[in-house]
């Protein structure tokens, strides 16, 4: 085992993340990093992932969310559900989130940090850690980096006007 002074240090030492990167010590899971920036203030894009109606906008869905700690949340009609762990008001949301397909009692860290980097500018940061590099059935769970981009980013950009699609 390490030393604290050493677990400090590495901490320390940390890397910029590449955009897929594998959690130090755990084989059977991976860590994604994504930054997409958007044409509107923090507190508009943060409803994109807040307020029900903005969420059934872009997914065409049934969805349930929240801002309350401890609160459970469900996207396309339950393909993906989990918990609030903590939300800071149009600047960050942390979410448990687990895909259907995912093992039982299977979930990944999300952090969304939403940045006003200028008026009407945000730069939305998503850092979502513990994936399992399998589901249930044991097929790959690379459509995850693929899913956020795609049907998250893109989406939110097209439906709302916030951007251009960077992946699609």
């Amino acid at each position: 085992a390490m030393s604290l002074t050493q677990e400090k240090a590495k901490a320390k030492a940390k890397p910029a993340a590449p955009e897929r990167a594998l959690c130090a010590g755990d084989a059977g899971h991976y860590t994604i990093h994504l930054e997409s920036e958007f044409n509107c203030p923090a507190k508009e894009l943060f409803e994109c992932f807040t307020e029900v109606r903005k969420v059934m906008a872009f997914t065409q869905s049934k969805a349930q969310v929240s801002t309350d700690a401890g609160a459970a949340f469900s996207l396309f009609d339950g393909s993906i559900t989990g918990k609030v762990v903590s939300c800071e008001m149009n600047e960050k949301l942390v979410w448990e989130w687990r895909q259907s397909s995912w093992a039982a009692g299977t979930f990944s860290l999300c952090t969304l940090t939403f940045k006003e980097d200028a008026p009407g500018c945000t730069m939305l940061v998503l850092e979502q850690t513990a994936i399992p590099k399998t589901d249930g059935h044991g097929n790959d769970t690379l459509g995850v980096e693929q899913g956020w981009k795609i049907n998250f980013f893109d989406r939110i950009k097209m439906v709302f006007g916030y951007g251009s699609p960077q992946f699609s």
